[in-house]
This record gives structure tokens, sequence and C-alpha cells, in this order.
């Protein structure tokens, strides 16, 4: 009799043994739940990026050329070709980029503001951007740093390429918001010896002082986005 009762506990216990053995496996073998899988799914973005497009009647490159010794020297505007800036959610700018169309280089101190004008065919011949070789410029944006507390103001590095010469540029710069609309303004100076416009510079010997022209060029920007649709 003890030994009937013995058998059945040892039968008891191995049949618990096995119960609890199959349990485990089929836990471990099981699919994580629902939740685990939700929470290891990728985060959505914070936000997307917001392109505008260069408005190109509305946008100029304005410049200024000065004699080193009298002379009120020239002043006129370059056209951009193409252009587009993009924005985060944030408002952090993460790209630029424009074209400038060198064909387009006018006078504004002048009447004769025409192509057959002689200042004008001068700028475009090889003494300055010899513009049948090089009827293109561009400006890569590769940083852009917001002014401390102030939303508008940002401090600008980027890429500026003329007859086929690339040099990095920075220049401060505002951009104003309005409505679906970007307006960008900056003043800076180039100086134009950087890309292979030595045309009576302080460079060149032998020249007298009075022959020369500045070596250095203000530029200001006035530019129009306009928020292009998604």
């Amino acid at each position: 009799m003890r030994s009937i009762v013995f058998f059945a506990c040892v039968l008891l216990c191995l049949t618990g043994a096995i119960a609890w053995r199959d349990r485990s496996v089929a836990a471990i073998a099981a699919p994580a739940p629902t939740l685990a899988v939700t929470a290891l799914a990728p985060a959505p973005p914070a936000g997307t990026v917001m392109t505008y497009s260069l408005v190109i009647p509305q946008s100029f490159v304005n410049w200024k050329g000065m004699h080193v010794v009298g002379g009120n020297g020239h002043q006129g505007y370059i056209k951009p070709l193409s252009g587009t800036l993009g924005f985060d959610a944030n408002g952090t700018i993460t790209g630029g980029y424009f074209e400038l169309d060198m064909n387009t280089i006018t006078l504004t101190d002048k009447n004769d503001t025409s192509s057959d004008n002689g200042v004008v065919s001068h700028l475009k011949d090889p003494d300055f951007f010899d513009v049948k070789k090089y009827p293109r410029g561009t400006f890569k944006l590769t940083k852009a740093i917001r002014a401390p507390g102030d939303s508008t103001s940002f401090y600008i590095t980027g890429l500026l390429t003329l007859r086929a010469i690339t040099q990095e540029i920075q220049f401060p710069a505002t951009l104003v918001r309005q409505g679906e609309d970007i307006v960008a303004t900056a003043s800076l100076t180039i100086d134009r010896t950087k890309w292979g416009i030595t045309y009576q510079s302080g460079s060149v010997i032998g020249l007298v002082k009075n022959e020369l022209l500045e070596d250095r060029v203000p530029v200001s920007l006035a530019l129009k986005f306009h928020q292009q649709q998604q």
C-alpha cells in the first residue's frame, strides 16, 4: 500500500514538472506583447523641412565698384537665376542655394544701362567676370547660426563661386517672415582678387595710384523667397 502511494506521489510530481516546463517553453516562444513592439518603434520626426523658392523679379544682388583715389566709381546689380532656402519646424535654416545670371549685370548710376554700355561690356569681358566663359555664379549655404535672443538675425557661412573659383564667405543676414514669404537682406564686402579679378588692382605692380580700383567690393542682398506647397 505504501509503495502505491509513493508511486502516485512520484507520478504527480513528474506530471507537475512537465506541465511547468511546457508553460515555461510556451512563455519563451510566445510573441512579445503589442506594448513592447510599440515601445520599440521609431518615434515620428519632430518636424519636416519647409522649402522656399526665390522670387526672381523681386530679388537683387547689388554691387558697388570704387576707385582708390577720387571718382565715384559705379554701382549696379546682378539678377539671380534660381534659388531655394530650407527651414525646419524650429525655424533653423537647413540649407540654401542660388545661382547668379552674370549676363544680367547692370549699372544703376548711368542712364544708359543697356548691354551696349561700355562699362557693362567691360564688366562682362575677361578683365572682370568673363561672362561668355563663366555665365553663372553660385552661392551654397553651408552654415547658419541664429543670433541669441533674435529670431530674425543669422550669421551665414557659404561658398561663393565666380569664374569657376570657389571661396568661403561669411556675413550677417536678416530673414523676416511675411506670411508665406521670407525676405532676406544682408550687406558684406568681398575681395575681388580672390576670384581672379585683378584688373587695375593694387596687387598689380606698376600702376599709378589714381588708376587703381578698390579690391574690396561692397555687396548687398535683397532676396525674396516664397513657400513651396507641400
